[in-house]
């Protein structure tokens, strides 16, 4: 049992970094978690990755030594915290171009995808951020306001709408004096219309 702990303890610290990064992308982007076997594949990828440019660091850092000045000894808790500085910034990177929509709008402008970097749902929000909307619940009345926040899945989740006015018969408004918002469960939404400015 001991030399199989001896064994699984370095490839764990190896593995750290890939996990480090997958465990952060997933947290702060708004894409739906894949199953454990793929993130754990993910992970194995963001090591080796992490892993080659930790290796690069290394030369560069030991060129500057031989040429100019040096910087220190590298040793092998150098080594983990460069990996471990890496895959934050990677999970972080990933997760702010995840966010934004950088990759996959550089992917649909060479025409590599029609997709966008999160589903169709979080997307027209996004792409609407400000605007107003109504929304028609499953009981046929409808309300007014601008969504502060909706919910990241289409199937559950709430709104907070602001500002709210409920919309009679005849489309008119009716305000709401006192009201600041209302928070309504997705479950009780039928359409979500998206009004011009």
């Amino acid at each position: 049992m001991e030399d199989l702990a001896t064994k699984i303890i370095p490839l764990v610290q190896m593995l750290i970094p890939g996990f480090i990064t997958t465990m952060i992308f997933y947290w702060l982007a708004d894409v739906k978690k894949p199953g454990q076997f793929e993130r754990t594949v993910q992970a194995l990828i963001g090591t080796g990755v992490i892993t080659m440019v930790v290796s690069g660091i290394e030369e560069l850092l030991e060129y500057i030594g031989d040429h100019w000045f040096l910087l220190g000894v590298w040793t092998s808790q150098v080594e983990s915290a460069w990996g471990i500085a890496l895959a934050v910034l990677v999970g972080l990177g990933l997760a702010y171009a995840s966010n934004h929509d950088y990759l996959y709008s550089i992917a649909r402008a060479v025409g590599l995808t029609s997709r966008a970097s999160y589903p169709e749902w979080i997307y027209a929000f996004r792409k609407r951020a400000g605007k107003s909307v109504v929304l028609t619940l499953l009981d046929g009345r409808r309300i007014f306001g601008y969504p502060s926040v909706w919910p990241t899945d289409p199937t559950e989740g709430h709104f907070l709408i602001t500002q709210p006015c409920w919309m009679d018969d005849q489309n008119q408004w009716v305000e709401m004096p006192g009201i600041e918002s209302y928070l309504i469960s997705n479950s009780d939404v039928f359409l979500v219309e998206f009004l011009e400015n």
